[in-house]
């Protein structure tokens, strides 16, 4: 990394070099200009020199042809970029060795840097920090962090001002614990009226959960402006175009934030504690 990330100090080494060499200026009135001391603009024309150092600035072929430094000062190159300020050693740097066994490690555990650490600190007894470990990954390319809890495309959240503008839809997994059948409940909650609506399917699709909101918005008379849902993959892809084709936008809670869905996971623990109970029964069909 440089030891200033400006973007615009190149040109302004360019800028002040060309008031030295194009318009002759003397060196501490360029200093001036440019608010540095004169050495650093003399450090300046000393890289100038060492990129320019192919550039003919003279015509000896034709001594007797008027020599124009204009004409050769236009093929120059001016803008000097800004050099790292890495050292050239790390006398304190990881070993070539340990970071192969660190990727052979992650790559045999597949899992996380913490859990690479313990491996190497308890079962292969090798001493390294789990900061080590975690540049290791990184650099490598191996860990790529943790995913966006928030979609970038997602609408920001509506204050429900009136009846439609913003409704929570939620998928109740209703299982028989002898045969390992399965039911699935379609909730949907208006957060302004607080109505509320639930439909029944032996399967869970993505086309079944964006009916479910179509059939609410039918039900109570008034349309849904936006419907907001969870990651699961009912509410995918599909989900979204087809509401989207009705005009109904869609939003996304954060992952493992069920507190974004708390009316209709309210409205879910209801529904399971006083109508259909937490397990599939005979007689709910």
């Amino acid at each position: 990394m440089a030891y200033s990330t400006n973007p615009n100090l190149p040109k302004a080494r360019a800028t002040a070099l060309k008031l030295l060499l194009v318009k002759q200026l003397p060196l501490s009135v360029v200093a001036n200009k440019c608010g540095v001391h004169r050495s650093t603009v003399w450090r300046w024309k000393r890289k100038w020199d060492v990129l320019n150092q192919n550039v003919q600035m003279d015509n000896p072929n034709r001594p007797s042809r008027a020599y124009s430094r204009t004409n050769h000062l236009n093929y120059c190159r001016w803008i000097i970029p800004t050099n790292s300020s890495r050292p050239h050693t790390s006398p304190t740097a990881v070993s070539e060795e340990l970071t192969k066994l660190v990727l052979v490690v992650r790559t045999q555990l597949k899992r996380c840097a913490e859990v690479v650490w313990h491996h190497l600190m308890t079962v292969l007894g090798v001493f390294v920090s789990l900061s080590s470990v975690r540049r290791i990954l990184w650099r490598s390319g191996v860990a790529r962090g943790r995913k966006p809890r928030v979609r970038r495309d997602n609408p920001r959240r509506p204050r429900p001002t009136q009846p439609g503008e913003l409704v929570q839809t939620d998928t109740i997994h209703h299982v028989d614990p002898k045969t390992g059948r399965r039911l699935y409940y379609y909730t949907v909650v208006d957060l302004f009226t607080r109505l509320a609506h639930v439909t029944v399917a032996p399967r869970i699709l993505p086309g079944l959960a964006a009916q479910a909101v179509l059939e609410a918005q039918e039900q109570w008379g008034f349309p849904v402006a936006m419907a907001q849902a969870d990651n699961g993959p009912e509410y995918g892809r599909y989900f979204e175009q087809v509401l989207k084709s009705k005009g109904v936008a869609v939003r996304h809670s954060r992952l493992h934030r069920p507190n974004d869905n708390a009316h209709i996971e309210r409205f879910n623990r209801t529904v399971q504690a006083e109508c259909i109970g937490y397990h599939w029964n005979r007689s709910v069909t």
